[in-house]
């Protein structure tokens, strides 16, 4: 694998300055111009970490290739500020023969090392044959991947899922498909079983679509399912603030996050009798609600704020108190 990064990087490091868009070969296994293509877009800054996006093309269509996916995905990718790598299926179109994951694989470690990647913030996308791999190859990689976006699924059922489909806890995924495309098996029984193994999911059936790439305002439903995928992870990411004495007075975490209806729960663990204030903010910092004088006792304890007249979106909850001064990121979907 070493030997691999080294090779790639000698190739990469002449071009990742000069353009924004590289198409690339090495030799992989058995085949010696195995392909990938990445696009890398314009507010990228090396000294940042920076979301990502593995992007999985289609079989037997004409996208077939890693070029032509990634051309199709550029708009996408630069809109939401992604690093995308898609790599090439080969010459069956297939993205999940045992060479291309294993090819991924190689991928993803170089683009670890060639770029300044958010662990945190990495996820997999793919349209109809991709789509299917974003769920074989995502659901069994989910140390690695924080949020999926399927899109137009050739899967029929859940089989080749069943043992993998409860790593999808916690995770979100937004699934994109059309109403013409044979929903009742492509569709509604990965929904279900997805929703049953506690993953959160969203989803957008498109009326009057079929099996396309191609459907009405692609770049906006697109954008739309990616920036909640990222805002619900965004929201699961524990700050590690959080997670020890808060000034060594409290902590706090959210008990419900995504909240669905309109009530909040906040978990605390005190050293102190004490009031807190807390607030609630929009993702631009305007205070929407402010919830003053709440008692906390030592010890742990809870209380629910209730959230009339909040949209769905992302928000902070902010605190404020005796030695404590802290925001937490929460979704209402």
């Amino acid at each position: 694998m070493k030997n691999l990064i080294l090779l790639l990087l000698v190739f990469v490091t002449t071009a990742i300055f000069a353009q924004e868009r590289i198409d690339g070969t090495f030799p992989f296994e058995t085949d010696p111009n195995k392909k990938y293509s990445l696009y890398i877009p314009s507010d990228y800054d090396a000294s940042t970490p920076h979301r990502f996006m593995l992007g999985l093309h289609p079989l037997n269509t004409n996208r077939r290739d890693a070029e032509a996916w990634c051309d199709t995905l550029i708009v996408f990718a630069e809109t939401n500020n992604l690093i995308l790598a898609c790599p090439d299926g080969g010459v069956d179109g297939a993205v999940d023969d045992p060479i291309d994951l294993g090819f991924t694989d190689a991928l993803l470690d170089s683009m670890n090392v060639w770029y300044n990647i958010d662990g945190d913030k990495t996820y997999a996308m793919g349209f109809s044959w991709g789509a299917k791999t974003t769920y074989t190859y995502g659901l069994d990689r989910p140390e690695i991947f924080k949020g999926y976006l399927p899109i137009g699924s050739a899967m029929s059922g859940t089989s080749e899922v069943n043992s993998i489909v409860a790593n999808a806890a916690d995770k979100p995924v937004y699934i994109v498909h059309g109403n013409n495309d044979t929903p009742s098996q492509r569709y509604t029984p990965i929904k279900n079983a997805l929703e049953n193994n506690g993953a959160i999911v969203n989803s957008n059936l498109m009326p009057g679509v079929g099996h396309t790439i191609d459907f009405p305002n692609r770049n906006a439903i697109l954008t739309t399912a990616f920036q909640w995928i990222d805002s619900v992870n965004c929201a699961n990411v524990v700050n590690p603030i959080l997670e020890t004495e808060l000034k060594k007075v409290s902590t706090f975490t959210l008990r419900n996050n995504p909240i669905t209806n309109n009530q909040i729960w906040v978990n605390y663990i005190s050293k102190d009798n004490s009031l807190i204030q807390i607030s609630v903010l929009s993702a631009d910092g305007k205070v929407l609600k402010q919830y003053p004088n709440l008692p906390l006792q030592i010890e742990e304890g809870s209380f629910h704020l209730e959230l009339d007249g909040l949209n769905n979106g992302l928000y902070f909850l902010q605190i404020e108190g005796k030695g404590i001064r802290e925001s937490v990121q929460f979704v209402k979907i």
